[in-house]
């Protein structure tokens, strides 16, 4: 009985043949479908991935004019609370007292209407043009 320690040095493109490895054969057309499985594969993971930047894209786009909206809401909503503080009666008789120097009257006269012809009541027209600055 004889044991190999080694096998021997060859030279470029031979081989041991030993009998223990074979080469499968394997026809064009099964490696042509094997070459186009894997490289489906890979259309397919690139597809995917290219999908899911599109999603995350629209994700970040809808998240800032969602936050727009709400910044929008608030700034809404302080605007709203200022016109009711300057529209309070209150605050319109402080100004009016205060800064301008407004007073209410110390009696309301009653003016009483004037119904278009009636007897009664002769109402002479306006002489001139009553919208002009100079009009007394």
């Amino acid at each position: 009985m004889t044991a190999v320690l080694r096998y021997p040095r060859l030279g470029l493109g031979q081989r041991i043949d030993d009998g223990t490895t074979e080469r499968a054969t394997t026809s064009p057309a099964v490696r042509s479908a094997v070459a186009l499985a894997v490289f489906g594969f890979f259309a397919t993971l690139f597809a995917l991935a290219a999908f899911q930047s599109v999603v995350v894209s629209g994700q970040l786009e809808f998240d800032s004019l969602q936050r727009r909206l709400e910044d929008g809401r608030d700034h809404s909503q302080l605007l709203r609370a200022e016109v009711a503080r300057l529209e309070s009666p209150g605050r319109i008789l402080e100004v009016a007292g205060g800064r301008l120097g407004l007073v209410s009257p110390p009696t309301r006269p009653h003016l009483s209407s004037v119904v278009p012809g009636d007897p009664l009541i002769i109402l002479q027209p306006p002489v001139g043009d009553p919208f002009s600055r100079t009009y007394q």
